[in-house]
């Protein structure tokens, strides 16, 4: 807190020595530090700056997960690569002081709710400072706010999109699409090939874990989703989507279905290059996850199992999409944008597992025949 409240008080200086803005930005930064999914929700911020100001120069700021897919998008003129336990402590404050300063920015749009980033940013003398302002927080966080030229306040009553395209209009972006956006990394189609290899017919793509344990499915509803998906479409092959960390989960999923049945992706193509592979899935099923978006940024049928996730602030917006969540759980929905947890704080998981797998399946295959009405429907 010494840090916050000294810049704080010296603000006012620190503003003078900043100096005025230039009318046009010339070098802007994006901080986006969160996950996968994270990011793919503020790729629509890289798109309406660039068609605003295309000839600024646009880095952004990131974790080493998420560089492949910013030095992929064609939008991103340059990768700051951090993560955000280095920042902490008056040394991390440095650094990142350090940072802000050897890129010599003239605007800073934050994306994610830390005072470090509001203390770092004034102190490095960015002229332009813009943020989104968490909807959660206690002082510390207010005090903070008030470090940035400008705030916009995320509610939860709105996608977080929508929050990041209002922070855009005190930079003259009046308007935007809230579309996602992924970009495919040079040669990832061959892998891909490599990885289904001549297989035609229904692809069933399903997400094996997530980085927060809450949303998980499990291998034994995995299992189940699967064995109904077989027994209608004895044709269809099951693609389990991961990384390498999934490996072992994939094998015991694999172990309890028919040979020949399933396709182990997991960890078989880098983050840049899995778009590729989900272009060649005829439907995915997933939780409320960064590979989630990436297949709704590619537009492809989804069913998605929303779990504990508040989806008016974030959720797939494709058009064949069909999203199942529980809507009788006084504890639901618990985890928000800025507010997320990673254990069930009531200790049932009941807004995952009261989703069965005979829902799940039947919206697949729902989707895979095209004969459903794909739209957002509950799960009770």
């Amino acid at each position: 807190m010494f840090y916050l409240w000294l810049t704080w008080l010296v603000s006012p200086l620190l503003r003078i020595m900043a100096g005025r803005a230039p009318a046009e930005p010339q070098r802007i930064l994006v901080i986006q530090m969160a996950k996968i999914g994270d990011l793919l929700c503020a790729t629509p911020v890289f798109r309406e700056i660039k068609a605003r100001y295309p000839q600024a120069h646009l880095a952004v700021m990131a974790t080493a997960q998420n560089v492949p897919l910013l030095r992929a998008n064609p939008q991103v003129n340059g990768v700051v690569v951090a993560e955000a336990k280095t920042f902490r402590g008056l040394g991390g404050k440095w650094r990142l002081i350090h940072l802000l300063r050897q890129g010599r920015y003239d605007t800073v749009v934050c994306l994610n709710a830390g005072a470090a980033y509001a203390v770092a940013a004034l102190w490095a003398l960015t002229p332009r400072r813009l943020a989104v302002q968490s909807n959660f927080g206690g002082m510390s966080h207010q005090l903070a706010a008030r470090l940035w030229s400008e705030v916009e306040i995320h509610r939860s009553d709105r996608l977080i999109q929508a929050t990041y395209l209002a922070l855009l209009t005190r930079l003259g972006i009046s308007a935007g699409r809230l579309d996602k956006e992924v970009f495919t990394a040079h040669g990832a189609a061959g892998k891909a090939d490599a990885v289904l290899g001549q297989v035609t017919g229904v692809l069933v793509g399903i997400g094996v874990s997530s980085a927060n344990r809450l949303k998980a499915l499990g291998s034994e509803k995995i299992i189940a989703v699967a064995r109904q998906m077989l027994a209608a479409r004895p044709a269809a092959r099951l693609v389990l989507i991961g990384s390498d960390e999934d490996k072992s989960q994939a094998a015991e999923i694999a172990s309890q279905l028919p040979p020949g049945t399933v396709i182990d992706a997991c960890g078989a193509v880098g983050i840049a290059e899995l778009p590729a592979l989900l272009q060649r899935l005829t439907v995915f099923i997933g939780v409320d996850s960064g590979v989630t978006y990436m297949a709704d940024a590619l537009n492809l049928p989804i069913v998605s199992v929303a779990g504990p996730v508040d989806m008016q602030e974030t959720r797939p917006l494709g058009k064949h999409v069909i999203i199942l969540q529980r809507t009788d759980l006084p504890c639901a929905p618990c985890s928000h944008t800025f507010d997320a947890p990673y254990t069930c704080r009531v200790g049932t998981r009941a807004c995952i597992e009261g989703i069965d797998a005979r829902q799940i399946a039947e919206a697949a295959l729902a989707l895979c025949s095209n004969s459903g009405n794909p739209s957002e429907i509950s799960a009770s």
